[in-house]
Formats: structure tokens, sequence, C-alpha cells
């Protein structure tokens, strides 16, 4: 054999190694979909130290505002049929946030300066937990393309980054299966965390000290948080749900947003109440801001508060009403909202001085695409459900309008975060706030 041709060879060997190589971070390209996906799942029973300390990045510059709205929970990679894409339930909330902010009023008053209208804007962070590997890397990367700010985004030592294999029916809709435990499963109470957690309630005593309230309701942060991320409870060193407990109980009154995700078998009934209503523990339990359930979930709260006389078809007008009342009351929340799929959504306020009850149809994308999935569709009305409704202080028959159009738009789309952009024109104008 000739130097030359021995040397092709040594030459074709290393490139292959290489190809090998580079396969193993191929999710990193911002096209996911062009490559095959095979991933495992680590048993249930596997067991993994939890180091004391997960990385993150510093957020002890006094000068950098805290955010408006903090997601807290898992970040994941979604597998589905038509791809692979960034999900996890709070951080879909967080992007379309987001996006949502990105077309919000600015508070400044000049229209010269676009950098002083855009740092007048609100801002979403998330607080999650990933893997030290590509994954993590290429998520908050991602995620920070997208606007939200991860800032109190933790690194775990050991725990990959989460990945979730979706099963669509025949009607879009999602079952999932996890990689246990993943990164999210170990999100810590750390010290941006608690700094954060303890300015609102420093702030909080403050305004009610004063006369004139609206401006603290500038610093006005809420706190959106699923159930999902507290699955594995304190098994395998995970944190995530006790990070959770820290935050609902710390949180001041009316400032926590509870989505409920009860993906079997990875919920226990006294634990999801017990994130609802706040810890048993303490002497004066917080309302929440916000309770958001399906019409399956609302019959399985129902069952868990001993509500057993309802009917689980009253999902309309009065009955319904009555329903939503009394669970609201049975789980010390000023708000619930229920989602009915395609039949829309209602909300019930307590007002303060009483109680108000509105219902939505509901919207759907005209054209629906033929590979659409309703991945995300429900965080995507959560997000819009939150900013007319806290960040822009609208009706709630107005952010329950808002939330379905979003929803709609969301659930015609691929994925659980379509850019706002491509949306039709007459949804757009629904869900947006200029």
């Amino acid at each position: 054999m000739s130097v030359t041709m021995m040397l092709s060879s040594v030459l074709f060997f290393l490139l292959a190694t290489i190809s090998k190589i580079q396969s193993a971070n191929a999710f990193a390209s911002s096209s996911f979909k062009e490559y095959g996906f095979q991933h495992r799942h680590a048993s249930n029973k596997a067991t993994v130290t939890l180091q004391s300390s997960t990385s993150s990045i510093s957020n002890d510059d006094s000068s950098t505002p805290p955010p408006n709205v903090l997601c807290i929970g898992e970040t994941l990679w979604d597998s589905l049929p038509s791809g692979i894409f960034l999900g996890g339930a709070p951080s879909n909330v967080a992007v379309h946030l987001a996006y949502l902010f990105q077309n919000a009023p600015s508070s400044s008053s000049s229209d010269n300066n676009v950098d002083e209208n855009s740092s007048n804007r609100p801002t979403v962070a998330v607080a999650t937990c990933l893997g030290k590997d590509q994954l993590g890397k290429e998520a908050q990367r991602r995620l920070a393309l997208n606007g939200v700010r991860t800032d109190y985004v933790q690194y775990h030592s050991e725990w990959e980054t989460g990945m979730a294999t979706a099963i669509l029916d025949s009607n879009g809709d999602a079952t999932y299966e996890f990689n246990t435990p993943a990164a999210w499963d170990g999100l810590c109470l750390d010290s941006n965390l608690k700094c954060l957690i303890q300015q609102r309630e420093e702030e909080q005593t403050d305004s009610q000290e004063e006369e004139d309230e609206k401006d603290n309701e500038s610093h006005h942060v809420l706190f959106v948080m699923g159930t999902i991320a507290g699955r594995l409870d304190n098994d395998h060193g995970a944190t995530s749900l006790s990070t959770l407990m820290s935050v609902r109980n710390s949180a001041p009154e009316g400032t926590v947003v509870v989505d409920i995700n009860l993906r079997s078998p990875w919920y226990k009934d006294e634990t999801v109440l017990e994130l609802i209503r706040g810890s048993s523990e303490e002497k004066e339990k917080k309302k929440l801001a916000l309770l958001k359930v399906n019409e399956e979930e609302l019959v399985i709260l129902e069952r868990w508060c001993g509500n057993m006389d309802t009917n689980a078809d009253d999902l309309f007008g009065d009955a319904l009403k009555i329903r939503m009342e009394q669970l609201a009351q049975a789980l010390n929340t000023q708000r619930i909202c229920v989602t009915r799929g395609d039949k829309g959504a209602a909300i019930w306020c307590d007002n303060g001085s009483g109680a108000s009850f509105d219902e939505n149809p509901g919207c759907s994308l005209p054209n629906k695409k033929n590979d659409s999935d309703t991945v995300g569709a429900g965080d995507a009305f959560l997000a819009s459900l939150i900013n007319s409704l806290f960040i822009h202080g609208e009706t709630s028959e107005k952010a329950l309008e808002r939330a379905c159009a979003l929803g709609g738009y969301v659930a015609g789309c691929r994925g659980a975060t379509p850019a706002h952009g491509d949306a039709p024109d007459a949804l757009r104008n629904m869900f947006s706030i200029v």
C-alpha cells in the first residue's frame, strides 16, 4: 500500500471518529428536527447524590431590577413527531410572556429613544435547573434569544438536562415520558431566589404603610409555578418540591400563580393540595393570585376537597360558577380559571367587594395545519391571562378573550412556542396589547 493510500485511510478514520463525537452534540444545532433522536430513561429507582450547591448566574448587581414575572420549575426538551422543541410548562409560559412583552407599550413617554422604551417594558425570568451538558447550554441560549432573563438559572453537577418524549393521540393531545431524575428535579432555593422573595416581602410591607400604592406596583413580582416540578418529592435527592413550597409560603399574598399539571404517575394529592393552599404549618395561609386547571383536573380537585355532589358535565353558566366558587374557597385562591379545550374557558374572581364570573367560547386557528399539536396551548393561554390581568390590569372578561385567542393560535401550530408574529392578524390583534 502506498504512503498516500495509508494517509488517506488514517484521515478517513479520524474524520469518522470526529463525526461520531460531534453527533452527540448535534442537538445544539438550531435545526434539531433534522437529526434522528434516541434517548434513555433512567430507572426511577436509581439513586443519584445531589451536591449541596448548584452553580447559577450571579444576580448581585443591585442596579438590575427584578423581573415582573418569575416562572419557576422545569425546563426540558420535548421530543415530538415533528421535531425537538424547547419546553417545560413554566419555560413555555416565560417565552410567551417575553413575546407579549416585546410588543407591549413602554411606560416611557419618549418615542425618540428605542433603548429607553425597551428598558421600561415588563420583563420575565425563569428559575430552573439545567444539566452541565450541551442541551443545557442550548436551552439557556434559546431562552435568552427569546427574551427570557436567565439570571435565575441553575446548573446541576450530575443530572442531565430534562427530556420528554411526547406521544400524540389522534387529536394532537400529548402524553409524556420523562428521563428520571433530570436536572430540573434539582432546583434549589439559592441566594438569588431568597433575595428576591425577601425584597418582595419588604416592599409589600412598605406599600401597606403608604397611601399611594401606584409607585409600588412597578416593583411587583408575580411567581408562576406548576405542580410537575415537584414530581419526585424528596426522592433521589430531589429538591425542586421543597423549593416550590418555600416560594409558595414565603411570597406575599396574591403574588403566586399555580398551574395544575397532573401527569400520572408524577403527583400525590396531598402534595398538590399543599402547594395550592400553602403549608399547614403556616399560621396564616396566603391566598393564591390565580389557580388554573382544565376540566379533568377540576373534577379531580373537587374529589380531593370532598365536593362529591358536583356534576362533571356542568361546565357552563351558573352551574360552573357555583363549582368554581366552592373550589376557590376550599383551595385558598383569589381567582380560579377552568379551561375547556376547544370549548373555551371560564374565570371566577374574588374582587374583595364581590365575585365576578366570565366565560369565553374560545378561538381556533382558521386553517389548522395537519401536523399541528396542542402542546403548549395551555401555557400560552396562561401567559396571556397573566399579561392582561396582572401586568396591564384589564378586566377578567377581556383577559379571558385574549387568552383564548393566543391558546387557540398555539393549538393550531407545531411545538409549544410558535412566533406570535406568524399568527393571523385577527387573532394577533386579539391577544396583543399594543
